[in-house]
C-alpha cells in the first residue's frame, strides 16, 4: 500500500475498456515463502479503513473526460493461464519454510531448507483483468466508480455475463450520482469494506466535503457535524486531515485538523447520529495527515508530516492509549502502512527510503512490537490483504512466476492459492480487497493495463 500523491491524476476517468478474462479455474501453486507474522483479521474487505491521509487504499482522481461510466462488454481478448499442480512449489529465492502463526506472536523465523507447507485441498480462481485507466473498482467486482473534478459516477453489472446477482440497479447500467461545485476537487475515494457504499472526500482540504453513496440505491448523504444529511448546494465542509472506513464499514472515521494539544478521530456511523470520539492522538499526529488502518480493537497509524514518518502508532479504542509500536530506520525515511488485521493483532508495514523506493514488508505485532520480514528474501513491497475472519492473508509480490497472488493459511503457513496475474510488475503495491469470495487488486500506479484483476475464489 503506498501513499496517495493528491496532486497527481491516477489516470482520466470515463474510459471504455473492456474486462479481460485471463482465466477460468486458475488452479493454485504452493509458493516457496516463509509468512513471518501474527495471527491476523481484516484487511478491506476484510475491514480496512481507508485513509484519505495517504494509502493506496483509496484512489486520488483529476481529469476532466466526459461522459458516463462504460458498460462491462464481452472479453475481446482472452488468453489461458497455465499452472504447476498443487503442492508443486515455485522457486522464489525466499528462504523456504511455513511458519505457523501463534495468534498475536511472531513466530521464530524458521531457516535451512524446510519445504514450505502447502494445503492438502487447493482453492482456485477465476482471473479477471478490468477497468480503465483511474477507474475504481469494488471489493465486489460489480462495481465500478469514476471520480473527477465533475463528480461521481458508477457503472454496476458484472462483465462476461457471470452468474448471479448485479449490484446496484442492473447489468450494464450507468448513472452519474454526485456533481461537485466549481472549485471543488476529488482527493479521496474509497469503498467500504464490503463495496456497499463509497467514500468520497472532496476539497480544498480545509474546506473538505465528505460524501457516502449507497451502491445498492446511488443515494449521496454528506457528512456534517450532525451525522449523514441529504446533499445540499452548500455542503458542510471540514478542516480535514485524515478520514477513513471502520474496520466493518459500518462508520466513517474522520480526523479534523487541531490547534489544541491532542485531537478527537471521530466515528460517523452508518445508522445516523453525530460524529462521537472514537480515540483522541497527539496533535503532531492528528495534523499529519496521517494514513490508517482499522481493527477491532484498535487503530494503526502513520504519519505522513514531521519527523515520525518512520514510526507505526497504535491507538486503542478500549483504553484511550496511543503509542509507538516501532520505529523503523532513522527520520530521513518513512513507513508504507499496507494492512492490519481485523482482530488488531498484526500490521504490515513497508519502509521507504528518502529517495521515495519502496523496501520489503514488515510484520509487527501490536501486542509487544516485534517486527519480522514478512517474506524473507523478498525485496519488494508487497500488497496485502486479511480475509474478514483472520484465517487467512493474500498477497500480492513477484514470484518467479511472475506478479502472482497468493493466500496463506494464518495459522498453519500453509499455501492454498497461488496465482499469477499476468501484469507488470508495479513500481509501488496494488491496493488489495477482499470480500466474500472475491480479492480484487488494484493498480495505483497506471502501470497496468487495466486497473484491477478481479480473483473469484472457489475453495
Amino acid at each position: 500500500m503506498t501513499n496517495v500523491d493528491n496532486s497527481s491524476a491516477i489516470g482520466p476517468p470515463f474510459i471504455t475498456v473492456p474486462p479481460m478474462v485471463i482465466s477460468r479455474g486458475l488452479r493454485s501453486t504452493a509458493v516457496v515463502w516463509l509468512l513471518v507474522v501474527a495471527v491476523l483479521v481484516l484487511g478491506t474487505s476484510a475491514g480496512c479503513a481507508a485513509s484519505i491521509g495517504g494509502t493506496a487504499q483509496g484512489s486520488t482522481t483529476h481529469g476532466s473526460a466526459k461522459g458516463p461510466p462504460p458498460s462491462a462488454s464481452a472479453a475481446d481478448s482472452r488468453s489461458a493461464v497455465g499452472s504447476a499442480a498443487p503442492g508443486a512449489p515455485e522457486s522464489s529465492g525466499a528462504v523456504s519454510g511455513g511458519a505457523p502463526l501463534d495468534t498475536g506472536l511472531l513466530p521464530t523465523a524458521a531457516r535451512g531448507s524446510t519445504p514450505a507447507q502447502v494445503a492438502g485441498r487447493m482453492w482456485t480462481a477465476d482471473l479477471v483483468l478490468t477497468g480503465g485507466r483511474g477507474d475504481i473498482i469494488s471489493p465486489t467486482g460489480d462495481v465500478t466508480a469514476v471520480v473527477d473534478d465533475r463528480g461521481v459516477c458508477l457503472h454496476a453489472g458484472r462483465p462476461e455475463g457471470q452468474a448471479g446477482a448485479d449490484a446496484g440497479t442492473g447489468a450494464g447500467v450507468g448513472q452519474c450520482v454526485l456533481s461537485f461545485a466549481a472549485g471543488v476537487t476529488p482527493a479521496f475515494a474509497v469503498f467500504s469494506p464490503s463495496g456497499a457504499h463509497l467514500l468520497v472526500v472532496a476539497g480544498p482540504a480545509a474546506r473538505s466535503e465528505v460524501y457516502v453513496i449507497d451502491v445498492r440505491s446511488w443515494a449521496a448523504q454528506v457528512i456534517g457535524s450532525q451525522g449523514f444529511g441529504p446533499v445540499v448546494p452548500s455542503p458542510p465542509t471540514w478542516d480535514l486531515s485524515s478520514a477513513a472506513w471502520d474496520v466493518d464499514g459500518a462508520a466513517v472515521l474522520l480526523v479534523p485538523r487541531t490547534g489544541e494539544a491532542a485531537g478527537a478521530v471521530l466515528g460517523a456511523e452508518l445508522t445516523g447520529g453525530p460524529p462521537y470520539e472514537r480515540v483522541r492522538m497527539p496533535a503532531g499526529l492528528v495534523n499529519s495527515s496521517p494514513s490508517l488502518w482499522s481493527s477491532i480493537g484498535g487503530l494503526a497509524v502513520v504519519a505522513n508530516a514531521g519527523d515520525q514518518r518512520n514510526t507505526l502508532w497504535w491507538a486503542d479504542f478500549s483504553s484511550g492509549a496511543v503509542r509507538g509500536l516501532a520505529t523503523l530506520g532513522d527520520s530521513h525515511e518513512s513507513l508504507v502502512l499496507t494492512a492490519a488485521d481485523p482482530l488488531g493483532r498484526t500490521v504490515l508495514v513497508c519502509q521507504r527510503g528518502p529517495d521515495g523506493a519502496l523496501g520489503p514488508t514488515f510484520g509487527i505485532a501490536v501486542t509487544d512490537g516485534r517486527t519480522a520480514p514478512l517474506l524473507p528474501g523478498s525485496q519488494g513491497c508487497a500488497g496485502a490483504v486479511f480475509s474478514s475472519d483472520g484465517r487467512y492473508l493474500a498477497v500480492a509480490d513477484q514470484r518467479a512466476a511472475g506478479y502472482t497472488l497468493s493466500v496463506v493459511e494464518t495459522a498453519s503457513g500453509a499455501t492454498v492459492l497461488s496465482a499469477p496475474l499476468r501484469v507488470p510488475t508495479p513500481s509501488a503495491p496494488p491496493y488489495l480487497t477482499w470480500t466474500g469470495d472475491v480479492i480484487v487488486a488494484s493498480d495505483v500506479t497506471g502501470q497496468w493495463p487495466l486497473s484491477a484483476a478481479v480473483l473469484r475464489i472457489q475453495r
